[in-house]
């Protein structure tokens, strides 16, 4: 913190003493050294708040950048979604009907029955 050498605290005790005196030198050491704990605790308080309010506001970016990305990827996923629910719920033109005469009838003319198939021979089931 300071650059103080060993001469230089032997220096300043030796004024210490000759200025406050023997008797109060003491007592004067204890509060200075209760207020240097007072101010370092204080000085590590304020760095861990600092730390803490970097790293909230480092979250909040990350969080920030995150939701947009959701953002962008629920765009991506319900855009066709709703494109295709559009294009469903258009209404489309019926198709006509073919006219009686051009339904394909059956093998004996049912209109009923399905169509019979050109190349289809019937077999007897062989077991």
């Amino acid at each position: 913190m300071f650059d103080v050498s060993f001469g230089e605290l032997i220096i300043i005790s030796a004024v210490a003493l000759v200025v406050i005196g023997p008797e109060k030198l003491p007592k004067v050491a204890r509060t200075a050294g209760a207020l240097l704990g007072r101010a370092q605790r204080f000085i590590s308080t304020v760095k861990s708040d600092l730390d803490k309010e970097f790293q909230l506001a480092e979250l909040a970016k990350v969080e920030a950048e995150i939701r947009a990305e959701a953002g962008h990827l629920s765009q991506t996923i319900h855009q066709p979604l709703e494109e295709a629910k559009a294009a469903l719920s258009e209404p489309t033109e019926p198709k006509e009907q073919p006219a009686a005469d051009e339904i394909p009838a059956g093998p004996q003319g049912d209109l009923f029955a399905p169509p019979a198939a050109a190349h289809a021979e019937s077999r007897p089931d062989r077991r």
